[in-house]
């Protein structure tokens, strides 16, 4: 493993214990400041220094300024010393570099060290790993185990792991077979889903989304007018606070259940133009279905130009249907 390079002479000179953890000190918040502003080769260097100066807590900045900079290797190497220089709660960033480089069983004994040194944000990290990775060699945890924990958790009043469990619940009714919008239909009012979803949506943009989601099917099927306000205030609060999710949803439902094209398009507008590529699938489709084909077909090619997979299957369809002659001739304007 690379060692970190040896530090020059800052040019000011410290002498006795003081000055050396004055200078420490100095170098911490120089360490700090560069990270703060994105400077991370800065920030390493400056944390590395402070490292070498006796400055234990460096260490944590030293590691995450490394792992900005994709060094994953050498960030575990300082995650790993914090906690064997007894920092136990830095067991949370090094169960982060393992993950980085997919040592999930390093991962999960690292978010155990910091679970069990009273680190709340452990446990939706270890439940993680255990739902998506268990089974793998060295795992001892399984889906059923990562369920429990947060279920356990949240029950105890932990609104990450709400936000977690919640989303997850969602999903999977969502996406069981003949699920889709009868599958959220069918969650309670009141539920175990609603309300984890509830506990989560202050701390969590896809808790809150799913909520949104939930209380607009809900609306939508079972005609509850109070459902569908609430889950509209909740996706206008979601896209203003720059939510893009809940901005394309947001979307959605003004037009396909309040009939508002012009508000629909102006939010779909703001969010492509604002950077976010799935927008110009949606405002494309939108636009076609206004009879504005020709800037139907130049939103669609933005998303192309922009990666999205969706936006490339959806103009090859909008091709066939407006300029079926030329698609056949490989003449299609794009």
């Amino acid at each position: 493993m690379e060692r970190p390079p040896a530090w020059h002479s800052t040019g000011v000179e410290q002498t006795g214990a003081g000055g050396t953890a004055a200078a420490a000190a100095q170098q911490h918040d120089l360490g700090v400041d560069a990270a703060e502003a994105g400077r991370h080769e800065e920030a390493a260097e400056a944390f590395a220094r402070a490292v070498q100066l006796g400055d234990r807590d460096a260490l944590l900045g030293l590691g995450n300024a490394l792992l900005d900079l994709g060094r994953d290797d050498e960030a575990e190497a300082a995650f790993a010393r914090a906690v064997d220089e007894g920092d136990p709660l830095a067991g949370l960033n090094l169960g982060i570099a393992r993950e980085r480089r997919e040592d999930w069983a390093g991962a999960e004994r690292a978010y155990q060290v910091a679970r069990s040194a009273g680190d709340p944000r452990a446990v939706v990290f270890l439940a993680d790993v255990w739902r998506w990775h268990g089974g793998a060699p060295g795992v001892s945890g399984s889906e059923d185990d990562a369920r429990d924990l947060l279920r356990s958790a949240a029950s105890g009043g932990d609104p990450e792991a709400c936000a977690v469990l919640g989303t997850w619940l969602f999903s999977e009714a969502a996406s069981a077979p003949g699920g889709g919008e009868e599958g959220v239909a069918a969650l309670p009012a009141g539920g175990e889903v609603e309300q984890l979803l509830r506990a989560g949506a202050d701390v969590d943009v896809d808790a809150r989304g799913d909520l949104a989601w939930l209380l607009r099917t809900r609306g939508v099927r079972r005609a509850d007018a109070a459902a569908h306000a609430e889950a509209l205030a909740l996706l206008r609060s979601g896209a203003a606070e720059g939510d893009p999710t809940g901005a394309i949803r947001l979307a959605l439902v003004l037009e396909e259940d309040l009939g508002d094209l012009d508000g629909a398009e102006g939010v779909l507008r703001t969010l492509a133009e604002g950077g976010e590529p799935r927008a110009w699938n949606n405002l494309g489709l939108l636009l076609e279905r206004r009879g504005r084909i020709v800037e139907a077909r130049r939103m669609l090619s933005r998303g192309v130009r922009a990666g999205d997979v969706l936006a490339a299957k959806n103009l090859r369809s909008f091709l066939v249907r407006h300029h079926p002659a030329q698609v056949a001739e490989g003449t299609a304007p794009l």
